[in-house]
Formats: C-alpha cells, sequence, structure tokens
C-alpha cells in the first residue's frame, strides 16, 4: 500500500505535463496519492508530509464566509466518480506559515483505464485577482450608497434596523454561491452530483427565500448582504 502512494512521478498520470500551476491528484478515499513540487512551492508543504492524507485536511478549502467546500465526499469527488469533472472553482486556503491565500482549481479525470482511480487538481495563486475584485465591490457598494442608488429601503435604514436576510440551507447555499461563479442549472447539477430537476429546485427556492425573480438578481442580493 505504502509503494502505490509514493510511486515515483514518472509512473503518474501526469506525467507527461509541464505546467507551472500546482498539481496533486487523489484517489477514490479522497488520500493524496502525488503531490507535485510546484504544490510544494505555492503551499508550503512537502511532499512526505502530505501524501496519504485526506486532502480536506491539508487543503481544508473554503469560501470567504469561512464555509468548509473541501470535505468527506465533496462535490468535486462525486463528480469524478460519475466520470464528470468539475468547472473551475476558487477556494480560500490557509497555507504553510499560517497565511491565507486564495485558490483558483481545475479538476481532471483521467480516462486511460491502466491508471487507478484518480482526480487530478492543478491550481493556481489569485489572491491578489480576489483582493482586487473584494476592493472593487465594497468601493462600488460606497459609491451607490454616496449616491443614493443602493436600491435599499430607506425606512429600515432610518430605523437602524437592515432587512432579517433569509436563512438558506446548505444545499441551497452551494446552488448560490455555484449561481455567483456563473454556472447554468446543468453544470450546478453536475457539480452537486444531484439531477438537473433537483438543481432547479434548489435555485428556484433560493429566489423564493431571498424575494428576487432572477438570478443575476439573487447574486447581487446575495453580494449585498454578504452571503457570498
Amino acid at each position: 500500500m505504502a509503494t502505490a502512494l509514493q510511486a515515483p512521478q514518472s509512473e503518474t498520470p501526469w506525467a507527461d505535463l509541464v505546467t507551472h500551476d500546482g498539481l496533486f491528484s487523489i484517489d477514490s478515499r479522497q488520500r493524496i496519492v502525488q503531490w507535485s513540487d510546484s504544490a510544494q512551492r505555492l503551499l508550503g508543504m512537502k511532499r512526505e508530509d502530505v501524501v496519504g492524507k485526506p486532502c480536506y485536511e491539508v487543503i481544508g478549502g473554503r469560501d470567504a464566509r469561512n464555509y468548509r467546500f473541501c470535505r468527506r465526499n465533496c462535490p468535486v469527488l462525486l463528480s469524478a466518480r460519475r466520470g464528470r469533472a468539475t468547472p473551475d472553482y476558487d477556494i480560500l486556503c490557509t497555507v504553510s506559515g499560517g497565511e491565507d491565500r486564495w485558490l483558483n482549481i481545475s479538476v481532471a479525470i483521467p480516462k486511460r483505464t491502466r491508471w487507478p482511480f484518480q482526480v487530478i487538481h492543478m491550481f493556481r495563486d489569485v489572491t491578489d485577482r480576489r483582493r482586487t475584485e473584494d476592493f472593487a465591490r465594497k468601493a462600488g457598494t460606497a459609491l451607490r450608497e454616496l449616491l443614493g442608488e443602493d436600491g435599499e429601503d430607506k425606512t429600515s435604514r432610518t430605523n437602524g434596523s437592515p432587512p432579517p436576510v433569509p436563512a438558506l440551507s446548505r444545499r441551497e447555499m452551494e446552488s448560490l454561491r455555484l449561481l455567483a461563479a456563473g454556472l447554468s442549472t446543468a453544470q450546478i447539477a453536475e457539480t452537486l452530483g444531484v439531477r438537473p430537476i433537483t438543481a432547479r429546485n434548489h435555485i428556484t427556492r433560493v429566489l423564493n427565500k431571498l424575494g428576487v425573480e432572477s438570478r443575476l438578481q439573487a447574486v447581487v442580493f446575495a453580494s449585498q448582504h454578504g452571503l457570498i
């Protein structure tokens, strides 16, 4: 078993890849089986310290509100088991030394049957991009408030108590975050490992709970109220 986990790099499904991105792969139990030099460079974690450990413990990815995306049987693994790749996504993780960094992750699934089941993760540091987007979002909100164009209920502002934000279930929050990432209903269903009609029902409940009429309005509402 130990030999399989620490197979030489030349025996990996991505041995012929040349990339600046970090690379790691996991098996069907979500254990890390390969860890590239570039992954060590970007995250500061050595191969011998992470191989054989669950990826969700090593990476610990979460969103801007500290919602844990990396977990046992995550949507990425569930989709991979069905032979479906997951669209690119951003996660926040804590690297060696305690620094938080945003990573953009792409997923690949080898089709050649000669390899054991593996899910390849390719990632790059997008911390600067996320900080720029966050600054632009906050600046835009401040400007709209200054110009009186934020569309908020002036009565609630006068009373000093903003309207309550509806509570969403875990699946509804996942659907909302994927909507904000620009995914279609089919892509959301694929990512969550559910049928399209189920994903559509999640989205409909989100719209109803937020009191909006469109997906774009839902994303704007969620951004303004700190849901995403």
